[in-house]
């Protein structure tokens, strides 16, 4: 679906890199997080996906076709692009905010509302109440989703998120980052999401590209670049976390040849897609069983550690 040879680029006289040869695809349906601290290029890779930056070398394709054979105005409308701050338009209500990208594609009016009412009340903005007000009257939070709103309004089958909840307060973010994994508006879309925030990372992203200086250091599954680190700086950059990762990475069916069989059933049950870290909140009182495979386990939280330790062996 969207698909990088060679990528680099360069800004100031003096040419200094910030995108270093890079090259990856995403296939169609995947949520790819570009991952990394500040400066190390992942907005500037971003970027140059929808043509905000010029590529000084490589090739782009989306679905096929050289990004460089289409008006940058005709690839953009065909993309959907959420910022950091937004960028709303704050004399625009919020239903003309999200009704932009169809009013330019000349949608008719009455199907520009119905879109705009259907994607406020997926959001949890109902029409009836924010349809007329404007970005300056939301909170954070409700900025973000109309952000979101406006970016999915057209249905384009690319969707480009550049620090999306970054600029939110820490619950904030968790509670629009859980409503953003719950949408079925993204459930079919190619996104590819920069950020900086390995929780976020893990949390989202069907696959990982880790990048440092420029250059991808990993590109994989969570499990990959845990598990499996390419060299010594991805390890070290998911260390800080690295428990936690782990819990949130690791599903119960990774872990079933090393959990003990249940030998009576427990009230509470778990399915095997269950995360680490779902299974640690819910045995914080008592054992929980799960089946799988029509066999039931037994999880408890010593058990559970030693699964772990042992699939990491």
């Amino acid at each position: 679906m969207i698909k990088l040879e060679h990528v680099s680029k360069y800004f100031g006289p003096e040419k200094k890199t910030a995108v270093d040869d890079i090259s990856f695809e995403v296939k169609e349906g995947e949520t790819l997080v570009l991952l990394g601290t500040s400066g190390c290029g992942k907005t500037t890779t971003l970027r140059m996906i929808n043509r905000l930056l010029e590529a000084d070398s490589g090739h782009v394709y989306i679905n096929g076709k050289e990004i460089q054979s289409l008006p940058p105005e005709i690839l953009r409308r065909s993309i959907g692009y959420v910022l950091q701050n937004t960028g709303l338009f704050p004399h625009y209500t919020v239903s003309e905010n999200i009704g932009l990208v169809p009013s330019l594609l000349q949608w008719d009016k009455n199907r520009i509302r119905e879109r705009t009412t259907t994607l406020m009340d997926k959001l949890r903005l109902p029409a009836a109440t924010y349809a007329d007000t404007y970005p300056q009257q939301l909170s954070g939070g409700q900025q973000q989703r109309v952000g979101l709103a406006r970016a999915l309004a057209a249905d384009p089958p690319v969707l480009l998120m550049d620090e999306p909840f970054g600029a939110l307060d820490p619950l904030t973010r968790i509670s629009v980052r859980r409503e953003f994994k719950a949408l079925d508006e993204i459930s079919h879309r190619t996104i590819i999401l920069v950020t900086h925030d390995v929780e976020e990372a893990f949390e989202l992203g069907t696959r990982i590209c880790l990048m440092n200086e420029g250059k991808i250091q990993q590109l994989g599954t969570a499990a990959d670049l845990l598990f499996r680190p390419a060299n010594t700086f991805v390890s070290s950059f998911l260390d800080p976390q690295r428990l936690q990762l782990e819990l949130k990475s690791l599903h119960i069916r990774d872990l079933w040849n090393w959990l003990p069989a249940a030998t009576s059933p427990v009230s509470k049950q778990l399915t095997a897609q269950s995360t680490c870290w779902e299974a640690l909140e819910a045995i914080t009182t008592q054992p929980v069983s799960v089946v799988y495979e029509q066999e039931q386990k037994l999880i408890d939280g010593n058990g559970l550690m030693a699964a772990i330790a042992a699939y990491k062996n």
